[in-house]
């Protein structure tokens, strides 16, 4: 059975946690932009966290489902529905045959994150389901979905899937879910801790200055390769651009006019712009959920404090991971 696409929203498309590795052969890693939203929504529909979801970017796509499903998802502030019910962010819900699930308001969102259980039927290239616009491989077809398109389910279930069916029968959603208020550490503060690199060497610290006094705003021009911003221009001290660099997700390139850009999963994976610096790995997930308009400040770090702040955000991804395992573990007892 499947899900059908009635309304294909902006761009949306099958990812995970990409493909890590593979980045000298010249593939892009892709996966999920915000992969904390991505990994919540399938612990709560008792998923392996690997399992790939539907990123939905902007204006959220609309979708039927052809037979009773599991769902949840996460990323953000939201509002959804069927003809039946209310559907919010961070909380399991038990969809019926012919139910349609659409969006009402997503006004502060970036990104929403679709899991169900047991899963999608995707395309699998190098041990990964995400979609690479690039080699048009992967996902659904290597593409964003449109109106139309029928996607398998894998029905891949276990114990605990077919116990939370039982359990929602009647009332199609749990009585807990996580409260927005406990992603808060992750997700409201708009400073992005960066650590220097060599190509931070480029840049004069009279412009190393000015670019984390100043206030960013993402524009227009984001995607999943990457995202301007704009505010206080910050030049290289040299005008010839530098031989091709390795880059990151995270790396912040500079124009030679002097525009910050952030490069995202779906990144080239040689540069040639001078390199200010690349954000910490454990602010990434709230750049996923950045859109245009949005302030943006920058803030220097060195790696030994990086070490730090990184097993502190580790230590609160394992207390709500905690805290979902214990939530299922009680639904399981019901």
């Amino acid at each position: 059975m499947s899900i059908i696409i009635e309304g294909e929203g902006l761009f949306s498309s099958f990812q995970d946690f990409g493909r890590k590795g593979y980045e000298h052969d010249g593939v892009i890693p892709g996966g999920a932009l915000d992969p904390l939203s991505h990994e919540i929504a399938n612990r709560l529909v008792a998923n392996d966290k690997h399992e790939a979801t539907l990123e939905m970017t902007n204006r959220m796509a609309s979708f039927r489902f052809t037979e009773p499903t599991l769902i949840a998802m996460s990323g953000g502030s939201f509002k959804a529905e069927t003809a039946h019910m209310k559907v919010l962010p961070n909380k399991l819900y038990l969809m019926e045959k012919g139910d349609v699930l659409a969006f009402t308001e997503t006004k502060h969102t970036s990104r929403v994150y679709l899991a169900i259980g047991g899963g999608f039927e995707l395309d699998e290239w190098l041990g990964s389901t995400s979609t690479d616009f690039k080699s048009n491989i992967g996902g659904f077809h290597g593409r964003s979905l449109k109106k139309g398109d029928e996607i398998n389910m894998k029905r891949d279930y276990t114990e605990r899937h077919h116990k939370l069916f039982e359990n929602l029968e009647e009332t199609h959603q749990t009585d807990w879910g996580i409260d927005g208020y406990a992603l808060s550490f992750n997700y409201m503060s708009d400073v992005f801790h960066v650590i220097k690199n060599k190509g931070t060497e480029d840049f004069e610290q009279k412009a190393l200055s000015r670019f984390t006094s100043g206030e960013y705003k993402v524009t227009s021009k984001a995607n999943r390769v990457g995202m301007y911003v704009e505010g206080k221009p910050v030049k290289a001290f040299y005008e010839d651009m530098p031989a091709h660099q390795s880059v990151q997700i995270g790396t912040i390139q500079v124009k030679r006019d002097g525009t910050p850009i952030i490069l995202l999963n779906d990144h080239y994976t040689l540069g040639s712009y001078p390199q200010i610096g690349t954000i910490a790995s454990y602010h990434l997930t709230k750049l996923g959920q950045k859109h245009q308009g949005t302030k943006l400040k920058f803030q220097f770090i060195d790696v030994e404090s990086a070490e730090k702040n990184l097993i502190k955000y580790t230590n609160w991804l394992n207390q709500l991971f905690h805290g979902i395992e214990y939530r299922m573990q009680l639904e399981m007892l019901k």
